[in-house]
């Protein structure tokens, strides 16, 4: 066999970039914005403009690639190109400015909900536009195998590449003690995912689409694949959920909420494996797989029936979320192939298409995903505050009032000690509805029952606070209405203090690893220093942190550094970085930490309780390790 020269692959490389040059440069800036995140990501205030270029060139690599597809496809005159492309980039500026920019309180979470919708359903535009309104299914399915097998080759040659890049330095590390940087090995993967994976990608793509039309031949590997792989995998998943239902008649016991996502995946790996399979139907030496075929839209029918049983649940006691409409919208769509098929009806392009525009459907407008959802669990915050006698006739009756001359600190104007007439259980549901409010679509729609201003109140409550000191909104409205925030109380005085970070530069002298660490109360820090697992909490007594691995447990009490620091310094205050600084030896194990912010409250002169810490470890250890 001919190995391809040098020259070979410059030709091809070269070819890929003339006939997809916006791809390529959508995946460059993709690329090239995601290592800038990765290599200054410490100094980085804001992250979100750049993860919103990241994603948006990402999702540039797709929409251009469907454009220059229809464009030859359809053998459109070229000005026509420079239009598909001009509004490709406008739809992109657009989705770019749609995402949050990190300078509001509004939700973060939906917009990347709808970006992730949009990308579906451009990926899924890619596999049918340049064959719409054709009614070759041939060429259609020749199409997207010639996408899937190139992904995969891509795939496997992104994986092996970056496989032998990692072992290389490895050995330059071993032999010759060259020093890598961890994040080194982040940003080859980034750039091999990225402008590797996509380039080689798009070379294997054929310039003759026709050829496609008229294909014949099918790779032997993808039948032995689809056939003893998927559709074995398939029959498995099958049996267990069969069995499961018979189970729940049997026990007249209501499906579980998790049974609906199997039965998802179970339905999207059966037509995967049809579509796989789509060419033999018509094989006479092949007719199981036209029987399988037919009788597996046929045996997907009850399963949909248990997943919108086990959702409509759901829905009934806990209302309606982004999660479960898009469950009743898959169910809904699953419902429409299986029919379809059963019908006689054949077209396979009718797959990504349904789910394609259904997706755009819902993702705007009042029936959409993000309205319906919303209204649903407004309604039900709204049931139960008035249940429970805290709000009536769209007003908090007990509202706590907050001196303004107090802030930023929350302290009420008026002798109020209002307990809600409500059960554990309805305090609960309450927060979980309104920490989902704010994650998913912001509180605005509870401003109104309020007769401070929520917004101006939760600005001074946050004024010259750090991103980590801020007080969540859904905390000072549950507060407000009477109903404290588990584990946080706004009443109970918070300092801080930070490094002044400046100039100043990490000495590692004496030490022999370094980890930068963000510890709260729910957090665990585990990494691994030269063969040992080291692990990082904060420590039972809240007054510092606790390190351990196989040979050290460590205590580290910063109660009277930080203690002794409240007596000269400020609330809030910036110092010098070695005035928080802690360091110890014990038994062979030397630890030091360079504290950049800590947040902690004051017990009495010589104890805090801590709430946060970031900053960077040092260690060394002397005893041997295991290797």
């Amino acid at each position: 066999m001919k190995l391809p020269s040098l020259s070979y692959l410059n030709d091809h490389a070269q070819k890929a970039l003339n006939r997809f040059p916006m791809v390529i440069l959508s995946v460059i800036v993709a690329t090239a914005v995601g290592n800038y995140l990765v290599e200054f990501q410490d100094i980085i205030s804001n992250p979100f403009p750049y993860i919103n270029g990241m994603l948006t060139g990402a999702l540039g690599i797709s929409l251009f690639l469907c454009a220059k597809i229809f464009w030859e496809k359809k053998r459109l005159p070229k000005p026509y190109l420079y239009i598909i492309n001009g509004l490709s980039l406008a739809f992109l500026l657009t989705i770019y400015y749609s995402l949050p920019d990190g300078k509001d309180s509004q939700s973060t979470i939906m917009p990347y909900y709808r970006f992730a919708i949009f990308s579906l359903f451009i990926h899924l535009l890619v596999s049918f536009a340049p064959y719409t309104p054709s009614k070759n299914t041939l060429g259609f399915w020749n199409y997207n195998k010639t996408l899937f097998l190139r992904f995969l080759t891509a795939a496997l040659f992104s994986f092996v590449l970056y496989i032998g890049i990692v072992l290389a330095m490895l050995a330059l590390h071993l032999l010759f003690e060259v020093e890598f940087q961890n994040i080194l090995y982040l940003q080859i993967f980034i750039m091999i995912a990225g402008i590797f994976n996509t380039w080689f990608f798009i070379a294997g793509i054929s310039e003759n689409l026709e050829e496609l039309d008229q294909e014949v031949s099918y790779p032997k590997g993808l039948k032995i694949f689809s056939q003893y792989i998927l559709l074995t995998l398939l029959t498995v998943y099958l049996l267990i959920l069969y069995g499961y239902s018979i189970k729940i008649i049997l026990s007249w016991d209501w499906p579980k909420g998790i049974v609906s996502y199997l039965i998802i995946c179970v339905a999207t790996l059966g037509i995967l494996a049809l579509l796989l399979l789509y060419p033999y139907k018509n094989d006479k030496e092949e007719n199981w797989i036209n029987t399988f075929s037919k009788s597996y839209y046929y045996l997907l029918l009850p399963l949909v029936a248990i997943l919108f049983l086990a959702i409509g649940i759901r829905i009934n006691d806990y209302g309606v979320t982004i999660n479960r409409y898009l469950i009743v919208l898959i169910g809904t769509w699953l419902t429409l192939v299986c029919f379809y098929f059963i019908l006689g009806f054949r077209n396979i392009k009718i797959i990504p298409f349904t789910l394609a525009f259904m997706l755009l459907g819902v993702s705007f407008g009042p029936w959409g995903i993000f309205s319906v959802s919303e209204r649903s669990q407004y309604r039900r915050l709204k049931a139960l505050l008035m249940e429970t006698h805290i709000l009536e006739e769209e007003t908090v009756i007990h509202e706590i009032i907050w001196d303004k001359n107090k802030l930023p600190e929350l302290k009420s104007s008026q002798n109020q000690n209002f307990t809600p007439l409500a059960s554990e259980e309805q305090i609960s549901e309450i927060r979980s509805i309104v920490k989902y409010l704010e994650d998913h679509h912001g509180l605005s729609s509870m401003k109104s029952w309020f007769s401070q201003d929520m917004s101006t109140i939760l600005i001074a409550v946050n004024e010259d606070k750090k991103d980590w000191e801020e007080v969540p909104a859904s905390t000072l409205y549950l507060k407000t209405m009477g109903i404290p925030e588990l584990g946080l109380n706004l009443t109970e005085p918070s300092l801080s203090l930070g490094a002044d970070m400046n100039g100043h530069s990490i000495s590692t002298r004496g030490y022999d690893y370094l980890k930068n660490i963000n510890i709260s109360a729910m957090d665990t820090t585990v990494f691994m220093a030269g063969y040992e697992t080291y692990k990082v909490t904060m420590n039972p007594q809240k007054n510092g942190l606790a390190i351990s691995s196989a040979n050290h447990e460590t205590n580290v009490d910063l109660g009277p550094m930080v203690a002794e620091l409240s007596k000269t310094q400020e609330k809030n205050s910036t110092v010098a970085p070695s005035l928080l600084t802690y360091s110890a030896e014990q038994n062979g194990f030397k630890i030091k930490l360079e504290i950049q912010n800590i947040r902690y409250a004051q017990e009495n002169e010589n104890s805090i309780k801590l709430n946060y810490l970031n900053g960077t470890l040092l260690l060394k250890d002397s005893l041997p390790q295991r290797k």
